[in-house]
């Protein structure tokens, strides 16, 4: 401390000078340190939402348009089902809309009703029955999961069933005749 406070009296301006030249070399050597860097960007990053949409071969018609129909018969019609989105889909057929002529005696409740999954019509598979029992007491059914492109053709089957002979002019399937019944069809996508 003496030699500093003796160098301050022999000369201030070389102290002064040599302390500048000391915290300069010391700020270089901070700054030049031999650090290493590098950068990159990924520019232009897009996210888009998937989209999800089918089509229905027999939309916006009947699967189903059968008239004359007797006890012991049964008819077909079918649709096929595509998934023209770019995600998976999981499918559901519901009814709706069910109304029969005569409520007293409801034709929905008389007839049987199977629909099947024949899968791809392009190389059809083993049917796989969807829904078997009454028309009229169908709820929602799970039809599978489509991927983007994939086609399914279902098969719906409705049979009278013969209840044998009649009593009387109104009993057994004589309570049916010239009955109708109307149902809409409701096929729904949710993303898989």
């Amino acid at each position: 401390m003496q030699r500093i406070t003796a160098l301050w009296q022999a000369s201030p301006l070389k102290l002064v000078g040599a302390l500048f030249a000391l915290s300069l070399a010391g700020m270089m050597a901070v700054a030049s340190g031999a650090s290493f860097t590098s950068t990159s960007a990924n520019a232009g990053n897009i996210v888009t939402a998937g989209n999800l949409s089918h089509s229905n071969s027999a939309a916006p018609g009947a699967i189903l348009s059968v008239s004359g129909l007797v006890p012991g018969d049964s008819q077909s019609g079918s649709t096929d089902i595509t998934n023209t989105g770019d995600v998976n889909g999981v499918f559901t057929l519901s009814k709706s809309g069910v109304v029969d002529s005569d409520p007293a005696n409801p034709l929905s409740a008389k007839l049987d009703l199977v629909v099947e999954d024949l899968g791809d019509p392009a190389s059809p598979t083993a049917p796989v029955v969807k829904y078997s029992g009454k028309l009229g007491a169908m709820g929602a059914r799970a039809m599978g999961t489509l991927a983007p492109g994939d086609t399914h053709r279902y098969r719906f089957t409705v049979t009278f069933p013969d209840g044998g002979t009649p009593a009387g002019p109104l009993s057994g399937d004589n309570a049916y005749k010239g009955g109708s019944v109307t149902v809409q069809y409701d096929w729904e996508a949710v993303s898989a």
